[in-house]
């Protein structure tokens, strides 16, 4: 049975981490957010952090609040329809983990960062959809709490803070929470108590 991690929190509390942990338990990782990139791209508009926004808020109003699971999830059984477990980077919102859920066990790990430490990081890291400007960021975050992320990060299975201390004590942080979710499933599949 295949079963999904969800890595939710908001822009620049370091998510993309996962990349970097996933590969040591031999786990693919698919962005949510390069989906969305993607059919902004596909619609002929540039990645800018309006644009993408924008196409975000398109994608759900043509195909329902859960729209980028739906793409997410498609994506996921045509590429990795023989892995057991697959990391979804970037859920969004309580519709999006109740489409999944409906298809899939799913467990959500959050990432919590302060706004000033994600500004931070934002303007450091400069991505095409990222901002420098904090009242643009500010407006990415209301956009971002209007598709329900809160929710997704305060009902989360595990919750991660990520501040200012060593980047490497972090990735340590996730390292141990996949450690424990997977150790978990095995109890689970083998019905030992103690599974989630």
């Amino acid at each position: 049975m295949k079963r999904l991690i969800g890595i939710a929190g908001m822009p620049g509390a370091g998510k993309s981490a996962i990349f970097e942990v996933a590969p040591k338990f031999n786990i693919p990782v698919v962005s949510m957010g390069d989906i969305v990139r993607h059919e902004t791209l596909k619609r002929g508009l540039e990645l800018t952090p309006e644009n993408v926004g924008n196409t975000a808020v398109e994608l759900r109003k043509e195909y329902g609040k859960e729209a980028i699971a739906v793409f997410c999830l498609k994506y996921i059984e045509e590429k990795y329809k023989d892995e057991d477990i697959v990391i979804i980077e970037g859920i969004r919102s309580m519709y999006e983990v109740d489409y999944f859920r409906k298809h899939y066990p799913l467990t959500i790990v959050a990432i919590h960062s302060s706004p000033k430490t994600r500004f931070k990081r934002l303007k450091k890291r400069k991505r095409e959809d990222d901002t420098s400007e904090w009242e643009a960021f500010v407006e990415r975050d209301m956009r971002e709490l209007g598709f329900t992320i809160g929710n997704v990060i305060s009902l989360a299975d595990y919750m991660i803070v990520n501040e200012e201390e060593d980047y490497n004590t972090y990735l340590k942080n996730l390292e141990n929470v996949l450690k424990k979710i997977i150790s978990s499933w095995e109890k689970e599949n083998s019905g030992e108590p103690g599974g989630i």
